[in-house]
C-alpha cells in the first residue's frame, strides 16, 4: 500500500493549509439563510472597473489562444504608471505565486525566511512547502513592527525578509524613516520583500515609499496586486518590481503563460481607470470612519488601519465569529495568537451597517 505521507515527507505532513474565508453561498446552504454579508477576505465590495469587465468580454473570441508569456501590454501600463523600466517587472497569479517564485529562486536548502508576527501566514506556508522555514519575530504590544528585533534576528542563513505594509491582519504600517533605518542594517545578500497588497488604500503622510529605494538597494523587492483595491481577486494577478538581475533569475523559474490573458486584459483596463479606483478609496475611507465610530460607541478597542480591514477586540474572538456566522455575517477569526480579536473587511454602507447591527446582537448574548 502506497504511503503518500511518507513520500511527501514530514514537513508536508505537518503543513497546515491556508483557510480562506467561507464563501457566502456555502454559509447560506449550510444554515438555510439568505442575504448574508461577507466581510472576511478584504475584497473590494464595489467590484472592479466596468472597463475591466468590458476588456474581459472583448477578449472572449480569443480564448483559444495562449496568453502573452511576458504580459507585454500589462507590463507597459504598469511600467508607465510607476515610471519604472519594464525589465524591472514580473507578473504572477496573485502575490502568492510571486512569493513562491522568489523562495524557489533564491533560497538554498538550509536557508530560511524571516517575518514579523502576526503577518500574512502564507509566507510560512510557502516556505515550508518548499522545504524551507520561516522564522517569526513578534511585533510590539501596539502591533508595530520591532525593527531592532528583526535586524537582530538576521543570521547567515537568513535569505529573505517579508515586510507587509500595511500589515495583514493588523492594518498597522511603518514609516519611511523606519524602513530606511532597517534597510541600512540588512546585509546586501538578504532580500527584503515589501508586500504592499493594500498600498492603494493608504492615507498616512509618513507611510514608507519603497519605490525610490529601488535605486539605492538592489536587495529590495516591491510586491503588489490587483486583487484588493482594483477588485480583481478572481483574476489572480500580482506583480513584483525589482532590479533587472533579480527579475531575470525569477523568470528562469517562472512557468510560461503563468498569468492568464483574462487577468492581463482586466488588470490593464483597471489600472487605466484611476477614476474608479478613486471611488473605491473614498468608499473605503468613509466606511472605516463609520466603523471606528461604532466601535467607540460600543467601547471596543480597535487598531486604526491603513488598509481595507480593521482588527477589533471583541473578547472571545472565536465565539463572536461563530455567532456572527449564524447571523449571516462572515468575518475573520485569526486563531489563538489573536484570540480576543476578529478582523472585519470594510464593505459598502449597507454591509457595514448590517455587521454592526449583528455584532450588537452577538455581544449582548
Amino acid at each position: 500500500m502506497i504511503d503518500y505521507g511518507k513520500l511527501a515527507g514530514q514537513k508536508i505532513c505537518n503543513l497546515v493549509p491556508y483557510k480562506p474565508g467561507k464563501p457566502v453561498k456555502e454559509l447560506e446552504r449550510e444554515l438555510g439563510i439568505s442575504n448574508s454579508v461577507k466581510l472576511a477576505s478584504n475584497e473590494n465590495p464595489l467590484g472592479c472597473s466596468p472597463k475591466a469587465l468590458q476588456a474581459i468580454n472583448d477578449f472572449l473570441p480569443e480564448i483559444s489562444r495562449y496568453p502573452f508569456g511576458d504580459a507585454y501590454y500589462l507590463r507597459e501600463v504598469v511600467a508607465k504608471h510607476y515610471d519604472v523600466s519594464g525589465e524591472k517587472l514580473l507578473f504572477g497569479t496573485g502575490s502568492n505565486e510571486i512569493i513562491e517564485l522568489a523562495i524557489r529562486t533564491f533560497l538554498s536548502d538550509d536557508e530560511h525566511v524571516l517575518s514579523p508576527a502576526p503577518s500574512f501566514s502564507v509566507y510560512g506556508i510557502i516556505a515550508q512547502a518548499a522545504g524551507k522555514s520561516c522564522k517569526w519575530v513578534p511585533v510590539q504590544k501596539n502591533f508595530k513592527f520591532d525593527f531592532d528585533a528583526l535586524a537582530g534576528a538576521i543570521e547567515d542563513k537568513t535569505r529573505m525578509v517579508f515586510l507587509s505594509n500595511p500589515n495583514n491582519p493588523t492594518g498597522e504600517y511603518f514609516t519611511q524613516a523606519e524602513l530606511e533605518n532597517f534597510m541600512a542594517k540588512v546585509p546586501e545578500d538578504v532580500i527584503v520583500i515589501m508586500d504592499e497588497a493594500y498600498v492603494e488604500y493608504i492615507d498616512a503622510e509618513d507611510f514608507a515609499d519603497s519605490l525610490p529605494l529601488l535605486k539605492k538597494y538592489k536587495n529590495i523587492f516591491i510586491m503588489r496586486t490587483f486583487s484588493k483595491a482594483y477588485g480583481l481577486a478572481s483574476a489572480r494577478v500580482g506583480y513584483v518590481i525589482a532590479c533587472e538581475e533579480a527579475i531575470d533569475m525569477i523568470n528562469r523559474v517562472r512557468q510560461p503563460f503563468n498569468t492568464n490573458m483574462f487577468a492581463q486584459v482586466a488588470a490593464k483596463a483597471a489600472m487605466e481607470d484611476q477614476e474608479h479606483l478613486s471611488t473605491v478609496i473614498k468608499m473605503n475611507k468613509d466606511g472605516k470612519e463609520y466603523l471606528y465610530s461604532e466601535f467607540e460607541k460600543l467601547g471596543l478597542e480597535y487598531v486604526p488601519t491603513q488598509a481595507n480591514f480593521i482588527l477589533v477586540k471583541v473578547g472571545n474572538g472565536e465565539k463572536v465569529f461563530n455567532d456572527l456566522l449564524k447571523e449571516g455575517v462572515i468575518v475573520r477569526y485569526l486563531g489563538p495568537g489573536l484570540a480576543e480579536w476578529i478582523r472585519v473587511s470594510v464593505g459598502i454602507t449597507k454591509e457595514n451597517e448590517t455587521f454592526i447591527e449583528k455584532l450588537k446582537v452577538v455581544l449582548n448574548k
